[in-house]
């Protein structure tokens, strides 16, 4: 007999193997269509009968992955604009108030959704007896488009990820989640966008821990910075009229040739303040732990094949740094030392974009609360004959126990020892999770982030490294 739950909206059904039942494709929001397009997400529809969840429901409209965006995992299924849907793995259906792991996929704002075989929660779920929740939202334009005139904050995609925690806080106790204990967790631009779901007044007290991995502060927008994206897009359909009863995948046409980038706004309401400044005072966040890291080697992921980089000497590295308003370029080169251009590139744009608003949040955040656990995922991939190192990415599958899923072979390596460094990393989140604290007794001692910057290095042989790539650090710092 397949498990059952009742929820306020309807009944489930979903479906059990291995001892862990998964309801999938449950939406948590109406579809944003027609009328809703552009507007803060509504309350669902209540259902008559049992509804089946035992499939996916549709991915936000997103272009189809290839190359390394195939080999990391990032696929997503079928999409359509009717697409915020919420699923959950639990081990039992039942009234023991588990431990709840939430997780904002990444992609840029642009790709994703909470049906990647990377993100399976069942591992999760039955090695921690904690209960697992992915979802979609809204990505790209029409997720981050800016336009008061239709009613659009530019923050409508993370406001489906508030409906997404709030609809978990009202119902995850049916599925044996306990709604008192939330962590969210989330990777690239799912990092980025918790960091704004801490700074908002919409998501308080809808988390109680928080996971930005390979993603924290650096991804908002001014309003005006906004603005272009709207005014070329109105320009490109005709006006703004016209915008709301445009076809899909002609904007998805059109955001695939536009040079914008996708995330928060600070448009005054939705975000009041600068994400920074609040997270410094504490606001929303005062007492809230915070496990924060990045990959050795993130930006190997645009660096490593098909972009040119392969063959840059060192004067198109500084040409290229310039350009992306890298300023005193000569130190910041000499702070990373003699190594061929491609990896210079790789370790100035991976500090620059990752580990030092990494490093900077976690410094904000420690400032008025002292749980704050910093790592440094070094892993190395073996695809490509190595030339990814620890990638962007690549400790999505460690911490979900999916190596076995597809393509994950290849990008991860196998063996015992990889299977060990994951169940070494599903039991930090799963400790976290639990305890508010990632410690547990297959890593070293983790004291705090504090003034020593103590940072675990994650890998093969994990160990407390103060201050790692301190030199690297201290030009930008």
């Amino acid at each position: 007999m397949q498990p059952r739950v009742t929820i306020a909206d309807g009944s489930l059904e979903g479906c059990t193997d291995n001892g862990v039942s998964r309801f999938l494709g449950i939406p948590f929001a109406a579809p944003p269509v027609g009328p809703l397009r552009w507007r803060a997400p509504e309350p669902p529809e209540a259902w008559v009968g049992t509804r089946d969840a035992s499939e996916f429901g549709y991915s936000a409209p997103q272009a189809p992955v290839g190359g390394l965006q195939k080999l990391i995992g990032i696929s997503g299924g079928p999409t359509s604009e009717d697409c915020l849907f919420v699923n959950v793995w639990t081990p039992s259906v039942d009234e023991a108030r588990r431990p709840v792991l939430f997780w904002i996929h990444g992609g840029a704002n642009t790709l994703g959704s909470g049906a990647q075989p990377r993100i399976n929660g069942e591992h999760l779920a039955r090695r921690g007896d904690v209960v697992v929740v992915t979802f979609n939202y809204r990505l790209g334009a029409l997720g981050f488009l800016h336009a008061p005139e239709l009613g659009a904050s530019g923050n409508e995609a993370l406001l489906d990820q508030v409906a997404a925690l709030r609809w978990v806080q009202q119902n995850i106790a049916a599925f044996g989640g306990d709604p008192d204990n939330i962590t969210a967790f989330g990777q690239s631009a799912g990092g980025f966008d918790l960091v704004s779901l801490m700074a908002m007044p919409a998501a308080a007290g809808l988390f109680h821990k928080a996971g930005p991995m390979s993603g924290s502060l650096g991804m908002s927008r001014s309003p005006d910075q906004a603005a272009l994206a709207t005014a070329a897009l109105a320009d490109h359909l005709g006006g703004v009229g016209k915008m709301r009863d445009a076809d899909a995948d002609d904007i998805l046409e059109w955001q695939l040739s536009a040079p914008y980038g996708y995330g928060a706004v600070q448009d005054g309401e939705v975000i009041r303040e600068p994400i920074a400044e609040t997270i410094a005072v504490g606001t929303r966040t005062r007492g809230m732990p915070l496990l924060i890291g990045t990959c050795e080697h993130e930006s190997a992921l645009w660096t490593a094949i098909g972009s040119g980089a392969q063959d840059m000497d060192l004067a198109q590295v500084r040409q290229r740094l310039a350009k992306i308003g890298v300023g005193d370029v000569d130190a910041v080169l000499d702070a990373y030392g003699d190594r061929p251009p491609v990896e210079l590139l790789t370790a100035v744009m991976t500090d620059r974009t990752f580990r030092l608003p990494a490093i900077r949040m976690a410094d904000l955040h420690r400032a008025h609360t002292p749980a704050v656990w910093s790592y440094l995922f070094d892993y190395r991939s073996p695809a490509l004959d190595g030339k990814l190192g620890s990638v962007h990415s690549l400790d999505i599958p460690f911490a979900f126990g999916t190596l076995t899923a597809e393509g994950m072979g290849e990008f991860c390596g196998q063996g015992p020892a990889v299977e060990e460094l994951s169940g070494q990393i599903m039991d930090m989140w799963i400790s976290f999770a639990r305890n508010g604290s990632p410690m547990h007794s297959g890593l070293p001692d983790w004291p705090f982030y504090g003034d020593a910057r103590e940072t675990l290095r994650l890998g093969l042989e994990p160990h407390i490294e103060p201050d790692p790539l301190s030199a690297q650090r201290t030009v930008w710092l």
